[in-house]
């Protein structure tokens, strides 16, 4: 029996990247299964107008320490924890309009393990994002590319303008085993020429020196878009809204608001906050306070038409306030010429009680929170995984802690069917004898009765 596909296991069929054995039953499944059959509609109009619209780039491995001699004479349209003042969604939506302004830098470093090496692979350029992505060779184990958990920002990315001034610059990452692409946000970026310098001293798991620059120009793409301030907000159900900024630009719309929780949210979640972490050491108590009111909206164009998110949506929390600011920036395809938001509702994220102190030898472990029943198992390869009904489930969010630190290197979440799964693994360095998991936030959702439209224009 086939499980209905995520958007990466569709395009993993689609672009023939399934085993023969398993072709004929995933396409059997599609054709008779709604929403896997609307998915991969959504997905092969999408590889269609990429296909025909725009040319695709490949950056040799050969070129190294120089910028690419030739560039087209005319523009070029070109048809997935994260390094961000807090986060970025981490899905993709490839159909976003990409629009190349750009020159490339590639410069293979020398480390301490001179066989692998790190090439630019790709870079996009739109009005409100730029993607890079990175290749290796001579790398052949299991690892990702890297490991969220290291500490001592062992690895950079800046932004260097052309008097020298370096700027931090919010990013999301996507990896693979040999790949990865970095997604970062121009919503506040205002400058038309930088340079976007990686500094990286550990990937995988080597100690090294890897070093390039990859130069930006989107001179002409600041010159066709157009920032709007906003002038409305809302205090509604226990949150106060107050937008702030619009972004019109050739292929995408971006939005800046703020939202908070009033002050009897803020009560509310202070005495949630409190006895959450009342028997918290001093040392973790910080990680667990500040917690988020995101608004729900649509975006409709001039026609009324309610647009899909085109890229990620960028959710800045603002730890340690009571509170709990959140700036979130999300992009759609351009209402340039007339639309609105819609706003019908409102997400709160808020801490539970859920901690337990554990030992390895009472795993695997089930305890029940909120009438759902939740597993611990440990698996091989020193991987932890918390099990749980994918119907009835209120927690997403999970971590584990040894002596007060982070324990782990890397996460997968994935969903069936029956049961959601977080499965973790350790670092190599941790002595997991004992542990404590964290289930960190739930979510409540209101819904207003009216949506209150806000206009961006």
């Amino acid at each position: 029996m086939v499980n209905c596909l995520s958007t990466e296991e569709m395009y993993d069929f689609i672009d023939g990247r399934i085993k023969d054995e398993a072709m004929t039953q995933i396409d059997t499944h599609i054709q008779s299964c709604a929403n896997c059959s609307a998915l991969f509609e959504e997905l092969l109009e999408t590889e269609h107008a990429l296909s025909t619209m725009f040319s695709s780039l490949n950056v040799e491995a050969t070129f190294t320490n120089q910028v690419m001699d030739q560039l087209p004479k005319e523009k070029t349209e070109l048809p997935k924890k994260r390094n961000w003042p807090a986060t970025f969604a981490t899905v993709f939506v490839t159909a976003a309009l990409l629009f190349l302004v750009f020159s490339i830098l590639q410069k293979e470093s020398s480390t301490s393990s001179p066989s692998v090496m790190i090439r630019v692979k790709d870079v996009k350029v739109t009005d409100t994002l730029i993607e890079v992505t990175l290749a290796t060779s001579g790398y052949n184990g299991e690892e990702l590319f890297f490991n969220e958990s290291n500490e001592g920002n062992v690895n950079d990315v800046s932004l260097v303008l052309p008097n020298g001034e370096t700027q931090s610059i919010g990013s999301y990452a996507e990896q693979s085993t040999n790949e990865i692409t970095y997604g970062f946000s121009l919503f506040d970026v205002p400058y038309p020429e930088f340079k976007l310098v990686f500094d990286f001293k550990h990937i995988y798991d080597i100690d090294g020196q890897w070093s390039f620059e990859v130069p930006i120009d989107r001179k002409e793409l600041l010159a066709k878009t157009k920032d709007i301030m906003l002038h409305s907000s809302f205090k509604k159900d226990g949150i106060d809204v107050n937008f702030i900024r619009a972004q019109h630009g050739p292929y995408n719309s971006s939005f800046k608001f703020e939202t908070k929780f009033t002050d009897d949210m803020a009560t509310f979640v202070e005495k949630q906050v409190a006895q959450y972490t009342a028997d918290l050491p001093l040392a973790e108590k910080d990680a667990y306070v500040g917690y988020n009111a995101q608004i729900l909206y649509d975006v409709n164009n001039a026609y009324g038409k309610t647009l899909k998110r085109s890229i990620p949506e960028d959710t800045v929390n603002i730890q340690n306030d009571r509170h709990a600011h959140t700036e979130t920036i999300s992009t759609y395809p351009s209402i340039r010429d007339g639309g609105y938001l819609s706003v019908f509702g409102a997400k709160f994220e808020l801490p539970t009680n859920v901690r337990h102190a554990l030992t390895v030898d009472q795993l695997p472990y089930t305890f029940t929170y909120k009438d759902t029943v939740y597993e611990v198992k440990l698996l091989p390869n020193r991987r932890i995984e918390i099990s749980s009904d994918a119907k009835s489930t209120t927690i997403n969010s999970w971590d584990i802690t040894v002596d007060y630190k982070i324990a782990w290197d890397t996460a997968r979440f994935r969903t069936d069917k029956e049961k959601n799964y977080t499965t973790f693994t350790i670092n190599k360095d941790i002595q997991l004898d004992s542990f404590i998991l964290y289930g960190q936030t739930e979510t409540k959702f209101v819904y207003f009765d009216e949506p209150i439209d806000v206009e961006v224009h």
